[in-house]
């Protein structure tokens, strides 16, 4: 039977050949990747449900920045089954051992700021400096093993902070934390630069792009499920009523807008719009940090429709009322990231949507969640309609990257 996938061969680990299509063995890691999720959406509502004025501000904080980390940890393992043939045994181990990672990531994520910080900070170090170590030492090929050595000498730096914050107070621990991530992104923006190494762009989206848009479109139709898988189980533990029924219908209309928003037209023109783009290596990395940037929405939105499911009918905190607009907000600031990607411009409903939705966070405390849910969904609703009517007007458009 021929199948449409990379060729091997015995003496190299790297790929030979194009990447197509995620393998069975990534599959199974975004399984993961649900678990972790949802752990992060139920923590977020835990903490907003208790907190309120400022703590409130700070959880959510502290939220985002365990975000972060297990994004990256995503990113280097699609980034490895990219460059490296997932069918070789080295490569499953890698990809099976990730998978532990993020399952000891999911059961240490609600007390990273409390008693487990040290599993999730020593987690994290290992899969990423651990794994960039391992890779490089078994790259046959000089160029390759260059590029994930200067990327270990910056993992051993940024360790530091992360192990000194596991041991110290909360806001000390978070001040250490962000700044690592910082410096992560830092250096992953300018090309890990080292002394004597020097630094050098990942050229993947150039050779890989249909695959890594497939990989980051299976990442975001993961976290599509969890609003759906959340706010489903969350009806379940309440008593069902009219407010509540109208909260559960918010919640799945608002999710199949994102997922219309997302797949109308752009999000199914990412690996064509690379490809086409004057530096696709810089076009890649852009439309993969915009689908981050799409996910962290999506999450965002799905704590919001929890808290909405709970309680419909309360009084609305500030800290409620900016999750319940600010998913979606994130989300289009994402959408319109990927849009410039494709098209080489933003269309305006979708800034004004963002201006709407984050105006609209301080008036709509005076009115109860379910109407902040509603007018949030309204507004999707209206780019959405939006959308459709300038594919009427322009039909079978086609990528113009920058």
């Amino acid at each position: 039977m021929t199948r449409n996938v990379a060729r091997w061969d015995r003496g190299s680990l790297l790929r030979k050949g194009a990447a197509e299509q995620a393998t069975f063995v990534e599959l199974f890691f975004d399984l993961a990747m649900v678990f972790i999720l949802s752990r992060l959406v139920a923590q977020a509502f835990d903490v907003l449900a208790e907190g309120s004025g400022a703590s409130g501000w700070v959880l959510l904080g502290q939220s985002l920045l365990l975000f972060l980390p297990l994004m990256r940890v995503w990113t280097l393992t699609a980034y490895i089954t990219a460059r490296f043939d997932p069918r070789r045994p080295a490569v499953q181990g890698c990809v099976i051992g990730s998978v532990f990672g993020v399952l000891v990531f999911g059961v240490s994520v609600s007390w990273a700021f409390d008693g487990r910080a040290v599993a999730f900070a020593g987690t994290y170090i290992v899969m990423q400096a651990g794994r960039t170590l391992a890779t490089g030492l078994l790259a046959a090929v000089p160029a390759v093993r260059t590029a994930y050595l200067r990327a270990f000498c910056w993992y051993s730096v940024v360790s530091v902070p992360w192990l000194v914050g596991a041991f110290l107070p909360g806001p000390v621990r978070a001040a250490l934390w962000a700044s690592a991530l910082l410096a992560e992104f830092g250096a992953n923006a300018g090309g890990w630069p080292v002394p004597r190494l020097g630094a050098g762009f990942e050229n993947l989206w150039a050779t890989a792009a249909r695959y890594l848009a497939e990989r980051y479109q299976q990442l975001l139709m993961i976290s599509f499920g969890e609003p759906l898988l959340s706010v489903g189980v969350t009806f379940t533990q309440v008593p069902a009523s009219p407010y509540r029924i109208t909260a559960l219908t918010l919640a799945f209309l608002t999710t199949v807008l994102l997922w219309r928003l997302y797949f109308h037209v752009a999000g199914q023109l990412v690996d064509d719009a690379v490809l086409a783009a004057s530096d696709p290596a810089r076009a890649g990395r852009v439309a993969g940090v915009a689908h981050l940037i799409m996910i962290f929405g999506i999450i965002t939105t799905s704590v919001g429709h929890d808290l909405v499911e709970k309680h419909p009918a309360v009084h609305t905190p500030p800290t409620w009322s900016a999750v319940i607009l600010a998913g979606p907000a994130v989300f289009l600031v994402g959408r319109s990231v990927l849009e410039y990607v494709v098209y080489a411009r933003v269309s305006l409903p979708r800034p004004a949507g963002v201006v709407a939705l984050l105006a609209l966070i301080v008036p709509l405390t005076l009115t109860p969640p379910l109407a902040v849910s509603g007018v949030a969904a309204v507004v999707l609703l209206v780019i959405a309609a939006a959308d459709t009517r300038r594919s009427h007007r322009h039909p079978g458009e086609h990528p113009t990257p920058p």
